[in-house]
This record gives structure tokens, sequence and C-alpha cells, in this order.
């Protein structure tokens, strides 16, 4: 079994930006939306902000109150403000929040998360111009730093959320692979493990599936992960039985903060676009 990890495909990525925005005349702008009751984002928007701040792009964080009219308004005063090019709504939101109602309300040409439904409409059109989902596109990014063939592979995904199981299932489809989409709903999920050349598992629960019941062959996208009292783990078992495993940490996740960033870029590029 090959671990594979993603240093190399973010460290590209995160190169060519660092290039890119050292030719612009202003900063690309992110602007970050945080819960201010939810403690676990505060630690992830200080490594967004380390991030960016690394690339050359600049960084305000602002705290909102638990209340829909404060983050509707706020969000209406960034959409129409020019020096402002990218948006991250930080989630989990506030308890009751209408989540679907809040992500809306924002530009969809500022989402850096990618999450609105013209942005996954585009992903289903094959659209090149639009924004991807950033784990999504990670996975995509680590297939391709190994080489990996996905040209008429039967591939499973498991795990159906709007942030990544769809949008890869998907981008995946739009790249000729077969596709199946599966859930911790499915039925006999672990006798279907070992019919499938490509097994990518982004459903969220620590440990869930076991990579033993996978073929010998079987490439093995773990985008999971959970920081637990024993360890950091990702959603599948690790065996030494597949042919490729990707690391957690150090494999998906490495290259899903290189690919928010680039999303800033191509938020900045529509925003310039339309001055």
């Amino acid at each position: 079994m090959e671990l594979m990890f993603g240093k190399i495909a973010a460290e590209k990525i995160k190169t060519r930006i660092k290039s890119e925005i050292a030719t612009f005349e202003t900063k690309p702008h992110l602007v970050v939306l945080l819960n201010e009751k939810d403690i676990s984002s505060k630690g992830y928007c200080a490594s967004q902000e380390r991030l960016a701040n690394e690339l050359g792009i600049k960084f305000t964080l602002i705290n909102m109150k638990p209340d829909e009219k404060t983050y509707l308004d706020t969000i209406n005063s960034l959409n129409n403000d020019q020096e402002v090019d990218a948006v991250l709504i930080t989630r989990p939101l506030f308890k009751g929040a209408d989540e679907k109602k809040i992500i809306e309300a924002l530009n969809p040409y500022k989402d850096l998360d990618a999450m609105n439904t013209l942005m996954l409409g585009k992903i289903f059109k094959d659209d090149k111009d639009g924004l991807f989902p950033a784990t999504a596109r990670a996975i995509i990014e680590l297939i391709d730093e190994y080489k990996i063939d996905l040209e008429g592979k039967n591939v499973l995904v498991i795990g159906r959320s709007i942030s990544v199981g769809k949008p890869v299932a998907m981008m995946l489809t739009n790249r000729n692979a077969t596709v199946t989409l599966a859930h911790s709903k499915t039925k006999n999920l672990n006798d279907m493990l070992k019919h499938y050349d490509i097994i990518v598992v982004a459903i969220g629960k620590p440990h869930l599936i076991d990579s033993n019941f996978m073929n010998d062959n079987a490439i093995v996208i773990d985008a999971g992960i959970h920081y637990l009292d024993d360890g950091i783990k990702g959603d599948v078992i690790p065996s030494n039985k597949v042919k490729y495993l990707s690391k957690v940490p150090g494999g998906v996740g490495t290259i899903t903060s290189a690919c928010a960033m680039d999303n800033i870029l191509k938020c900045y590029r529509y925003n310039h676009a339309r001055k």
C-alpha cells in the first residue's frame, strides 16, 4: 500500500497564486464571517489568515452575532462593496439559522465555498468558469498529482453533502469516470466496496469504512478528518490491502486550503472584470 500525500500539489497551487498576486495592483480581499459562538471555527480562521498573509491576500475577520438579520445585512453590504472580492461564511452557523437562505444571499461570485445554486449548477454543466468547493477540487487535484487515469474507471463516492460528495461525484463524471454515489443509508455498503477501482470517502464519520473489504488494486481517497482523544482519524480504517490510500492528515486536507485560496483569486478576477 502506498500513501498519497497532498503537499506537492498544494505547493504548486500556492506558488502559482503567489506569483500571480505579485503582478496585481491591489491585493485580493477576503472577508470571513465568524460565528462568535463557535469556538471550533476560530482555529480554522487563524490558519486561513496565516495562509492568506503568506500568499499576499488581504484578510478581514468579522465576528458575527447569532442573528439572521445581522448576517443578511452584513452580506448585503459585502455584496455591494467593490473592495471585497471573496467572502467565507464559517459553519456551523448559529442555532436555528436558515443556512440555505444565508448562503444564497451571498453574491455567488464572492462565495469562497462555492455552496450556492449557481456555482453548483456550473459543475453539473462542466463549466470551467465556475468556482469549485475546495475539498471536492482537492480530491481531484490529488488524483491528478498521482497521475491516476479516471476515464472508464468505476468510482464509488461515499457521502452526499453539497460541499464534497455530490460535487465531486459530478466532477468525476465530467472526467469520464462511471460514478456510484452512496451514503450512510446505503444497504450492504461493505459488500459493494470490492467492486470499485477508486473509492472516495467523505461521509464525516471516523473509521466508518473498512478498507479491508476493498479489492487489492483499490485507490482510496479519504476526505475525512476527525480530532479524537486517541489521535487524528479519517473516515477510512486503513490497511495494507489497497493499492493507494490518501494520508490523514496530510492528504486531501493539505490541498483543500490551497484550493480555497485559489477560489479567492477567481473571485478577484470576477470582481475586477465587472469594474
